[in-house]
């Protein structure tokens, strides 16, 4: 007479093998969500600090090519900057916050009564322009991804104004 063996597995044999891989798939997970939390903060503060800059080179580089007129408007809020062009008349940059959109007005002459109204940038909580002596700006420019303060950067300089005159509105 043989006697036959049954293998299989035990009904405690598959609880504690259930039991180990929901621990492992569990922290796994948890791995995986920080994971994708932390980058997507820093992908948040990579985007804040990119506007940012962007919006500060775009506006140095006007100052830069020397406008014939600049204007501090909205108590420091604002800025204009007027280009005359050699043979087609002015263009006229106008820079506002529309929180948390950093827009730019551009105007052609007397003949554009419209405009183009532009996103400059997105995600700026403050941009302040003050005057200092000797025909000097100070910009400010403070981006943030939320209301919470949270992915807070900002960038300031000041630039030397060569050829025109500085008018505070």
């Amino acid at each position: 007479m043989v006697v036959r063996k049954e293998e299989g597995f035990t009904l405690i044999e598959l609880i504690v093998t259930l039991a180990i891989l929901g621990i492992v798939i569990g922290v796994y997970s948890s791995l995986y969500y920080s994971g994708y939390k932390s980058f997507s903060n820093t992908q948040n503060s990579v985007d804040v600090e990119q506007n940012v800059r962007f919006a500060m080179n775009y506006i140095v580089s006007l100052l830069e090519k020397g406008p014939s007129e600049v204007e501090i408007i909205d108590n420091g809020r604002g800025l204009s900057i007027k280009q005359v062009l050699t043979d087609r008349g002015y263009r006229d940059y106008t820079i506002t916050l529309e929180k948390p959109i950093l827009y730019t007005h551009i105007k052609e002459s007397d003949t554009d009564s419209k405009g183009s109204k532009l996103q400059l940038a997105v995600n700026i909580y403050d941009f302040m322009v003050t005057k200092k002596p000797n025909n000097m700006i100070n910009i400010q420019i403070i981006g943030q991804s939320d209301d919470n303060g949270s992915n807070r950067f900002s960038l300031s300089t000041d630039v030397f104004l060569r050829k025109s005159d500085i008018n505070v509105r």
